[in-house]
């Protein structure tokens, strides 16, 4: 009895389409896996983001991608502006409109028990204003160039839905057409001359 169901396991394995739904929930748990691995290495929600523009040239290009990494205690954020020996931080945070903004911390201060950042963008002339450490997501500790436009091009939903629809009609073509014609071919009768 038990080798009856360690052969009927084994035949249901062999089948191509259980193979292609143990490939796509291997790629599925592999893809949340490495999302979560680095939110949790970094330390932030938001670990990973694409520089959009050009006000931090030359340091940081648009289209690059930057690696984010958390910082819990705001005092160890090092502000100072890119032409001191050692330059401030690169953060990424919230602006009042609640758009991201990647740009230098260049003065720091401290109003009751929060923080304030002055921050400005290395190619901008005006700072843009205090930015509260709640707003702050993380400093950028690492950079990608040019990784960042594959974000930017899936940016839009519209994007992403067709994408994702696709992707599901190559799925259905690849795993079930293919069979269509394998059926068709068994199920016509033989000829044989007399």
């Amino acid at each position: 009895m038990e080798r009856l169901k360690q052969t009927k396991l084994a035949e249901l394995f062999r089948r191509d389409d259980v193979q292609t739904v143990i490939m796509l929930a291997i790629v599925v748990v592999s893809v949340f896996a490495f999302w979560y691995g680095l939110r949790f290495a970094f330390k932030t929600e938001q670990p990973l983001f694409y520089v959009d523009g050009t006000s931090m040239l030359p340091t940081l290009q648009d289209g690059d991608l930057v690696l984010v990494q958390g910082e819990q205690n705001a005092c160890k954020i090092h502000a100072a502006p890119k032409d001191a020996d050692q330059p401030g931080d690169i953060l990424v945070f919230y602006s009042a409109v609640d758009k991201r903004i990647v740009h230098r911390a260049i003065d720091k201060r401290m109003e009751g028990d929060i923080w304030y950042f002055e921050t400005r963008g290395d190619n901008n002339r005006v700072s843009d204003g205090e930015i509260p450490e709640g707003n702050v997501v993380g400093k950028v500790v690492g950079r990608v160039p040019l990784l960042g436009y594959v974000f930017m091009f899936f940016e839009p939903l519209q994007v992403k839905l067709a994408l994702i629809l696709l992707w599901v009609i190559f799925l259905i073509i690849v795993e079930f057409f293919p069979r269509l014609g394998k059926k068709g071919e068994e199920s016509q009768p033989e000829t044989k001359p007399l």
